[in-house]
């Protein structure tokens, strides 16, 4: 099998000749290793490892991009020290006026890496603003935007699968006021907030659509807001599910095409339901926060879904090139029964991960993930 027919096939559920090797390498640790964080930097890492760029790569698609100038707000720089740069973004329209402030590159051993200090929404009543916002963007959105995703798959050829990830209808609800924020609205206001995310989710319905004209092949719905926010079972059956099942049934039965979902935090008590939704694929099973093993999720769920993830993260920044090699060799014993699995890290690639260590998750698999 070429690398794209083995991840493939893995992301459906098949067996392929050996276990796919896909580790989560971002921004970050483009950077560190090569000065630049580009995504056509993250493939060149994959080729160079021989492992298989797929289901998290900054791609953007359209049909435009969130906080778009386009759609009524101002960016504007507001201060630099060193390597830090702050932002500010303003909204304005027929209903008022919003701002938010963000810092990146405040650790220059991590110019990358920033944060949020002030969202927009900061009482109850800024919704208002947002949602004419949202409608302004709708109204004036134009045609589906994908020529990125279509160069990569021209790119990859038979190396990679083009993929792209995009935020959650709960994520784009939190970008606006913080994750605290939103629950506590959810309780408070539920009408309202149901509303909102109806808006919201008709933008991720455009998104999707300018995947399904693309020649790209898998979308990740990032849903890690939602499954690292703590909300009970009940909660989250009301307020993501039904987002997470409409998603899907956009995409699940259109040929060469694959969707499923990134989460973070502890999903053991809602498992059920992420599989019920509909999707290809789970990651990424992360081991900090997490409340699940590689192993009870294949007893689980191994036979529905493709699984995706386990790998500990530290073992690469931390760990010598043994505790690599080990890593790998439990997370095959968890996961590549059967098929359906797919090798790769709990959470993305540190910056300071040993390379040597990301050849040995693919060596590993070479030597003992054969079917």
């Amino acid at each position: 099998m070429t690398p794209r027919e083995r991840l493939l096939t893995a992301l459906r559920g098949g067996v392929p000749d050996v276990v796919p090797v896909s580790p989560g390498i971002h921004w970050r640790f483009a950077h560190r290793l090569l000065g630049r964080y580009h995504w056509k930097d993250i493939i060149e890492i994959h080729k160079s490892l021989g492992s298989i760029f797929h289901w998290r790569p900054p791609i953007s698609i359209g049909p435009n991009s969130d906080y778009d100038v386009r759609w009524g707000m101002d960016m504007r720089v507001i201060g630099q020290s060193g390597t830090e740069t702050t932002y500010e973004r303003i909204i304005n329209n027929r209903k008022g006026a919003l701002r938010a402030v963000h810092s990146i590159g405040f650790d220059p051993a991590d110019p990358t890496l920033g944060f949020q200090r002030e969202y927009f929404v900061k009482a109850p009543r800024d919704w208002d603003i947002v949602a004419q916002y949202w409608e302004d963007e709708l109204a004036e959105a134009g045609l589906p935007e994908h020529q990125e995703l279509d160069e990569a798959r021209d790119l990859l050829g038979d190396d990679g699968v083009a993929g792209t990830i995009n935020n959650s209808t709960f994520a784009r609800l939190c970008l606006m006021r913080g994750m605290e924020g939103v629950l506590l609205d959810l309780v408070d206001m539920p009408d309202r907030m149901h509303a909102l995310m109806d808006l919201a989710h008709q933008y991720r319905v455009r998104e999707v659509q300018s995947f399904l004209e693309s020649r790209g092949d898998v979308y990740t719905y990032d849903i890690c807001w939602a499954t690292g926010a703590g909300m009970s079972p009940k909660m989250f059956e009301e307020w993501v599910l039904p987002d997470l099942t409409r998603i899907c049934e956009l995409v699940r039965d259109v040929p060469g095409k694959c969707l499923g979902f990134y989460t973070l935090g502890r999903i053991g008590r809602v498992l059920d339901m992420l599989v019920d939704a509909g999707p290809a694929f789970i990651a990424s099973f992360e081991q900090n926060e997490g409340d699940l093993t590689l192993a009870e999720a294949k007893q689980r769920v191994g036979s529905q879904v493709c699984l995706i993830g386990n790998f500990d993260p530290l073992v690469l920044q931390d760990g010598d090139l043994e505790d690599a090699r080990r890593e790998a060799r439990r997370c095959l014993d968890e996961g590549m029964a059967g098929g359906g699995f797919v090798m790769s890290t709990g959470d993305e690639v540190p910056p300071t991960t040993k390379l040597d260590n990301l050849r040995a998750m693919v060596e590993v698999a070479n030597e003992y993930g054969r079917y």
